[in-house]
C-alpha cells in the first residue's frame, strides 16, 4: 500500500514543483494540462497519484500527462493544495535534475527501440533514484542488525510499483540491481533499457556510449544525438518559474504551529467537499485517503435518530462499511470503543489480543474486516455530534499533527454530507408544503364551483320536466348533464398531482410514419430536390416497440438517405405488412432509394461504429445505434446495396401480442 512504502523512505515532493503547482491552482480555472506537466517531472508526486488511483488496463496508453491530470482533477484543486501544505515539510527527494534526465533518456530510448510502453520506461527512469534509496535503507538496516518491518527492503518499492497498476517487468527492473553484462543480456528489455538510460545520464556518458549501444542496438552516433536532445529538453523542463516575492522552502510551507497555515488548511478542506452529494464525497475521499496517510479508505459513522451508528457514505453490502451497517451498533453501547468515541468526543483505539474477541465482539469484527492490526476512532466536529471516523492502523494511532489534519479532512466530508441531507430535507418539506397549499386551493375552487354546477343541473332538470314530450330536447339534456358531471369530476381530480405514465411499448406504424413525413419530408428531401414517397395502409397491426424508439431508428435512416442522395433521386418508405421472421410474426418496414449505393468496404461492417467520412459533426455511430435500439426490442434490420443501383433497408419489428 502507498502510505506504508511512502513513509519507509520519507520522500516528499519537490519544493519548487509544489510551489509552481500551487500558483497554477490559484487561478479561478486551473490549467490542468500545465499542472500535469509539472507533476510528471516529480518522482514522488507521480508515485502518489498513481498509488492513490491505480492504473486501469491500457490506461497508460493515453499518455502519462493525461493519466496524472485525471487523478488531480478527481482529487480537486483544494485537496491537492491542502495536501501540499499539510505535509508540513518539503525537503528535496534527491537530485531531481538527474532523476528527470534518467527518465527522459529512458523515454527516448524506448521510442527509438520501439519499446511497447514508453511512458512506463519514463517512470522507471524517474523512479530509479527512489528505488535506490529503498535499497540503501535496507542495506543500512541489515548492516546495523536492525532489519526493517518488512523482511526484504529491496522489495518495498517493487510492491509499491505493482500497487500502482504497472507491469511486473517495471517492478523487476526497479528491484534487481543488475550490473554484469551477462545478467543484463538475459533480462527483460525494460531492465536493459533502464540500465542503458542510467549510463547515458551519467556525467561520463560519452565513455559509456559503446556499452549503451550494445544494450540497445542503436548506433553510437544516434545515442550521441539522443543524449544532446535530452539534455536540452531537461534543461528547459527543470527550470520552474520563480515564486512571487522570493524563493526557497520558507515561501511555501510555514511552521506546523502557524495559525494562518491551519486556517488555510481548514478552508481548503471545507471547500473541497462543499455542495457535494454523498456519492461525490465518497469518490473524492477515496482518492484523497492515501495522500493523507490512510492505508484504506476511512469509514464515517453517524448516530441516526434511532441511536444506531450508520455509515454516512454509500457502500456495497459486503464491504466493511456495509457489514458494520448490519451490526446495528448503537451509540450507547458500553463495550464498543467506536460507540465510546461517538458519544464522548474522545479518541479511542482497538488492538486485538489473541484470536478471541475481548469485551466487544463488534470491535473484533470491525478489526478483522478492515484487514489490519487494529483501528482508531476519530471523533469529528459536526453539527449534531455523534460522528466518528474509523481508521485502520497497523501500529499506534496517528500523532497529534496527523490527527488534526485527518480530523479536518474527514470532518469536512461529514459536514458536507449532513449539509446535503439537510438541504434535501428542507427542499422536500417545502415541496410538500407547496403541494398541500396547491391541493387545498384547488379543493376550495372545486367546492365553490360545485354550487353553480348544482344550480345549472337543477335548472336543466326543471326544463326537462316542463318539456317531457320533446324527445330531441331530452337527448340534449342527457348530453348536457353528462358534460356537467365530467366537469365536476375534472375539478375534483385537479387537486391530485399528475403522475407521468411510462411510454407504452407499442406503436401504430402508419400514423407514426405519416407524422414523420409531415415533419421531415420537406426539410430533409423536398427542399433538396429529392423525392419522398410514403406507402402505408390504415389496417396495419400495432408493432411491439415504443414510438420514440422506432422514431429514432427511422430518423437516423432518413438523415443518412438525405445526405447520400443527389437532387433528382428518390426515397420510398413502405409498410409491407405482416411477415414471418425467424418463426415470429413481424411487421416489415422497407426503405428503398435509387442513390449511389454503399462502398463495398462499408457494406461489409455497416452496423459497426467507425469514423465517419462525412466530416463535420458526424461520428460514424448512427447505424450502430439503429441496430442497438432494434435489438433491445427483438427487432432486426437488413441492408442490401449495389454501387450505382441504390440501397434498401428492411426492418422487421415483432407485432404486438397483448391485444
Amino acid at each position: 500500500m502507498f502510505p506504508a512504502a511512502y513513509s519507509a523512505f520519507d520522500a516528499s515532493p519537490l519544493p519548487d514543483g509544489c510551489a509552481t503547482i500551487l500558483r497554477l491552482l490559484a487561478a479561478g480555472s486551473p490549467n490542468w494540462p500545465e499542472v500535469a506537466l509539472v507533476a510528471a517531472r516529480d518522482p514522488v508526486l507521480c508515485l502518489a497519484l498513481l498509488s492513490a488511483a491505480p492504473l486501469a488496463d491500457g490506461e497508460l496508453e493515453d499518455g502519462l500527462n493525461a493519466v496524472l491530470r485525471r487523478r488531480m482533477e478527481r482529487l480537486g484543486p483544494d485537496l491537492l493544495r491542502a495536501w501540499m501544505l499539510g505535509t508540513g515539510k518539503l525537503p528535496s527527494s534527491g537530485d531531481s535534475g538527474f532523476a528527470l534526465l534518467v527518465g527522459e533518456c529512458a523515454l527516448h530510448l524506448a521510442l527509438e527501440t520501439r519499446y511497447a510502453r514508453p511512458d512506463e520506461a519514463y517512470l522507471g527512469g524517474l523512479w530509479s533514484g527512489l528505488a535506490d534509496r529503498v535499497r540503501r535503507l535496507g542495506d543500512d538496516a541489515a548492516n546495523a542488525a536492525a532489519p526493517l518491518e518488512r523482511a526484504d527492503a529491496r522489495q518495498d518499492f517493487a510492491h509499491l510499483v505493482r500497487a500502482c497498476g504497472l507491469s511486473e517487468a517495471l517492478a523487476d527492473a526497479l528491484e534487481l540491481p543488475l550490473q554484469h553484462d551477462e545478467q543484463l543480456q538475459g533480462a527483460h528489455p525494460l531492465v536493459r533499457l533502464l540500465h542503458a538510460a542510467a549510463l547515458l545520464a551519467a556525467d561520463d556518458w560519452q565513455s559509456r556510449t559503446t556499452q549503451v549501444a550494445a544494450l540497445t542496438r542503436l548506433s553510437v552516433s544516434s545515442l550521441t544525438s539522443l543524449r544532446t536532445d535530452v539534455a536540452y529538453i531537461v534543461s528547459g523542463h527543470a527550470a520552474y518559474p520563480p515564486p512571487a516575492g522570493g524563493s526557497g522552502e520558507g515561501t511555501l510551507v510555514a511552521s506546523t504551529a502557524d495559525p494562518f497555515r491551519e486556517a488555510a488548511l481548514a478552508g481548503l478542506l471545507n471547500a473541497a467537499f462543499i455542495d457535494l452529494e454523498a456519492e461525490a464525497v465518497a469518490d473524492r475521499l477515496g482518492i484523497a485517503a492515501p495522500f493523507f496517510g490512510l492505508a484504506i479508505e476511512p469509514i464515517l459513522l453517524a448516530a441516526e435518530a434511532d441511536g444506531v451508528l450508520r455509515p454516512m457514505l454509500p457502500a456495497a453490502a459486503t464491504s466493511p462499511a456495509g457489514l458494520i451497517n448490519e451490526l446495528a451498533l448503537r451509540e450507547d453501547d458500553e463495550a464498543s470503543c467506536i460507540a465510546l468515541a461517538a458519544r464522548s468526543g474522545q479518541l479511542t483505539s482497538y488492538r486485538p489480543q489473541g484470536a478471541a474477541p475481548r469485551r466487544s465482539t463488534a470491535d473484533w469484527h470491525v478489526a478483522r474486516w478492515l484487514g489490519h492490526h487494529g483501528f482508531c476512532c476519530l471523533p469529528l466536529a459536526v453539527d449534531g455530534g455523534g460522528v466518528v471516523g474509523v481508521l485502520a492502523t497497523s501500529s499506534e494511532p496517528p500523532g497529534r499533527s496527523s490527527r488534526a489534519l485527518l480530523a479536518g479532512l474527514l470532518g469536512a466530508a461529514a459536514r458536507s454530507i449532513r449539509s446535503a441531507r439537510r438541504h434535501r430535507t428542507t427542499l422536500a418539506e417545502r415541496e410538500r408544503a407547496l403541494q398541500q397549499r396547491f391541493q387545498d386551493h384547488v379543493r376550495k375552487i372545486a367546492h365553490e364551483a360545485a354550487n353553480p354546477l348544482t344550480v345549472i343541473k337543477t335548472r336543466l332538470d326543471l326544463l326537462g320536466q316542463q318539456r317531457a314530450g320533446d324527445a330531441p330536447m331530452q337527448d340534449e339534456m342527457v348530453l348536457l348533464n353528462a358534460e356537467l358531471d365530467r366537469i365536476d369530476t375534472l375539478l375534483r381530480r385537479a387537486a391530485d398531482l399528475p403522475v407521468d405514465a411510462p411510454e407504452p411499448p407499442v406503436c401504430r406504424v402508419t400514423e407514426l410514419l405519416r407524422d414523420m413525413g409531415a415533419l421531415y419530408g420537406d426539410a430533409l428531401f423536398v427542399r433538396h430536390g429529392i423525392g419522398f414517397d410514403l406507402r402505408a395502409t390504415q389496417d396495419v397491426p400495432a408493432a411491439a416497440i415504443p414510438a420514440s424508439a422506432l422514431k429514432q431508428v427511422l430518423l437516423n435512416l432518413f438523415r443518412n438517405a438525405s445526405e447520400a442522395l443527389q437532387p433528382g433521386k428518390r426515397l420510398t418508405v413502405s409498410v409491407i405488412g405482416r411477415v414471418i421472421m425467424d418463426g415470429r410474426s413481424c411487421l416489415e418496414i422497407r426503405l428503398v432509394d435509387n442513390g449511389p449505393g454503399l462502398p463495398a468496404d462499408r457494406a461489409a461492417d455497416l452496423f459497426a461504429p467507425r469514423p465517419s467520412a462525412k466530416g463535420g459533426g458526424h461520428r460514424g455511430v448512427g447505424l450502430s445505434v439503429v441496430r442497438e435500439i432494434l435489438s433491445q426490442w427483438r427487432a432486426q434490420i437488413l441492408c442490401r446495396s449495389q454501387p450505382g443501383n441504390g440501397t434498401s433497408f428492411q426492418i422487421f419489428v415483432p407485432l404486438d401480442q397483448t391485444g
